[in-house]
């Protein structure tokens, strides 16, 4: 046996110690909640406004503890869920990156809140999953109101597992794209064509053995940028995965400049994630002769 072949078996044989966390569907049975709870629409209310100035990451912690009242009395409250499933990934991916353990917390929560939303959207996927059932089946039953729950609690998951290492990463890989597949049935385009983002990565970032493909790739890139031009984050991540990949400099150093040009405001409804995605172009041009 080749030490590549022993490598990669002995990778796989970690796989299930590997997985690296607990899911929402192996704990507690989620009742009808502690009680108590103030007036819902006005914590949601409350919440909105602060998440509104989600260029601060204050404001954001306080749209989570505004919504987190709402889902300690509600667990099934599903358009909380989700909002706290963005809220945490947003927090992680926009402002601790540079902070290991505080972004791999903030990302953990919303895989976490990623898990309760998608039993809320699916008594099905609920009682199949508590059943011993693996996701990437019992997801198919998830329908089209649990879309937004299966897309963030993906892009939770997947972000948490990559920063978590090579092991941990493959461990989940077949949860996320099932979870993704299904979005991408459902809805591809959601949230500026995000399925097509997320293969992109996916083909991109996956060695051969695990599914790469960088023609694959190629193509969800391209048909998320056709769907959604203004949308900058595929632009940081064809450059961050794919052209780094292939050695593509060229690639690189055009498609960060284009999301550098791009104003603020190109998308009113996410100016701050476009404001965060034009951060990370900036950290990727600096770390460019690390890069190739």
């Amino acid at each position: 046996m080749t030490t590549k072949t022993l490598t990669i078996a002995c990778v796989l044989s970690l796989l299930t110690a590997c997985a690296g966390r607990k899911a929402a569907w192996e704990g507690d049975k989620g009742g009808a909640g502690a009680g108590g709870s103030t007036d819902a629409a006005k914590q949601i209310a409350d919440g909105d406004a602060h998440w509104a100035k989600r260029t601060d990451p204050a404001e954001i912690r306080a749209a989570i503890a505004a919504w987190e009242k709402v889902a300690a009395a509600d667990p099934k409250h599903l358009e909380v869920l989700v909002k706290l499933t963005r809220a945490n990934y947003f927090l992680a991916d926009a402002h601790l990156r540079g902070d290991e353990k505080k972004y791999l917390e903030a990302m953990d929560l919303g895989v976490k809140w990623g898990e309760k939303a998608m039993i809320a959207a699916s008594p099905e996927f609920e009682a199949k999953m508590r059943a011993g059932g693996k996701l990437p089946e019992a997801v198919k039953l998830v329908g089209a109101s649990g879309v937004p729950a299966m897309y963030w609690y993906a892009s939770s998951l997947g972000k948490w597992a990559k920063r978590k290492g090579f092991a941990v990463l493959l461990g989940q890989k077949d949860n996320v794209k099932a979870t993704m597949d299904r979005v991408l049935a459902l809805d591809p385009n959601f949230y500026y064509a995000g399925p097509h983002r997320y293969f992109g990565a996916f083909y991109a970032v996956a060695p051969s053995f695990a599914g790469g493909d960088l023609e694959k790739s190629k193509v969800h890139f391209t048909k998320s940028l056709e769907i959604a031009p203004g949308y900058v984050g595929t632009k940081v991540l064809w450059a961050q995965e794919l052209a780094v990949k292939e050695q593509d400099e060229d690639t690189f150093v055009k498609l960060l400049n284009e999301v550098l040009a791009t104003p603020d405001d190109v998308l009113p409804d996410v100016t701050p994630e476009t404001i965060a995605e034009k951060g990370k172009a900036r950290e990727l041009l600096d770390s460019k002769d690390d890069l190739f």
